[in-house]
């Protein structure tokens, strides 16, 4: 049998209001690809993801959204291109 924990997901907004909570069961190898996904599906809001397990709790939170992110790596790229005149 796996060993499932229950983690809480919520997605807010950037000022901090929530938009969405609920919990799925993952195995402690899904957790963060399970985040990941939660992400680039509110890719313009914050997603935090929390377990209270009491063998080992934990919280998952990035300070960016997925957006801001993805919006940062193109900027770099850019630059990298306009700097270097090369593709990748």
């Amino acid at each position: 049998m796996r060993h499932m924990i229950k983690v809480d997901f919520t997605v807010s907004d950037l000022d901090g209001k929530v938009i969405k909570t609920y919990s799925l069961d993952l195995e402690p190898s899904q957790i963060l690809i399970e985040v990941d996904n939660a992400r680039e599906v509110w890719d313009e809001y914050h997603v935090r993801a929390k377990s209270d397990n009491p063998i080992a709790p934990f919280e998952v939170f990035k300070t960016k959204t997925y957006k801001q992110e993805m919006m940062e790596r193109q900027y770099l790229l850019d630059m990298h291109d306009e700097c270097c005149g090369e593709d990748w």
